[in-house]
């Protein structure tokens, strides 16, 4: 279950560099993307630009608290996952949080068994309700909702047939999308128009032409994948 979560990112904000670093590399064994921030506003921007699927805060952070940012991130978005973390067990904190919809709430020191089966509870929330965003790479983000290709916070638009094409990797993501699947998906009778595998090939190559960073492989003498 534990694989799920790579097809995923987090955002991870902590203020103390050793701490950040040790469960920085942690978390990078688990999540497809790892963001990381020393502070609750900088994390702000970054949840704007990236569209995590999940959050790891920590309360007590400079500029703006864990609770605080948490607050604000949930008015707009209820699909995330939020995990808290903090080295005081206070009550007051801890009535606050239980408005956020917290996948967990976490007391300093963490434990690895206890992080382990806060990632397999992460994994199986994602699992049960998944996030509307996909990150595609640092540069791109899939709003699966309204089907758009977005950038800071800017959306990108498509031709019709790269958004066709661009909707099929995503769909078969990680997986191989041979020649014929491209011209089933792209061209309304490839059939009838005899398409040729040039026309699939230049098509491909118009889509890496608009979207320069989107991780997509040839596949020699088959097809493509997107990474």
């Amino acid at each position: 279950m534990l694989k799920l979560l790579k097809e995923h990112s987090i955002l991870y904000v902590e203020d103390e560099p050793e701490i950040q670093r040790n469960i920085q590399e942690y978390l990078q064994s688990y999540f497809k993307m790892v963001y990381v921030s020393s502070n609750g506003k900088d994390a702000q921007q970054q949840y704007i630009r990236y569209r995590p699927d999940v959050l790891l805060l920590d309360i007590n952070l400079p500029y703006l608290d864990g609770l605080s940012l948490a607050k604000e991130i949930r008015r707009k978005d209820q699909n995330i996952k939020i995990v808290m973390l903090t080295a005081y067990a206070e009550q007051d904190k801890l009535l606050q949080a239980t408005e956020l919809k917290l996948t967990k709430y976490l007391i300093k020191p963490v434990s690895p068994q206890e992080f382990k089966q806060t990632m397999l509870l992460l994994s199986n929330e994602l699992m049960q309700n998944p996030s509307r965003f996909l990150t595609l790479c640092d540069q791109y983000i899939w709003d699966k909702e309204l089907q758009v290709l977005q950038t800071n916070t800017t959306t990108i638009t498509l031709k019709e047939k790269e958004h066709r094409l661009l909707r099929l990797f995503i769909s078969k993501q990680r997986n191989k999308v041979s020649y014929e699947d491209i011209m089933i998906a792209v061209w309304d009778n490839s059939l009838e128009d005899n398409i040729s595998i040039d026309s699939v090939k230049n098509q491909v190559s118009q889509l890496r032409k608009t979207l320069p960073k989107l991780p997509l492989e040839n596949i020699y003498g088959q097809g493509y994948i997107l990474r």
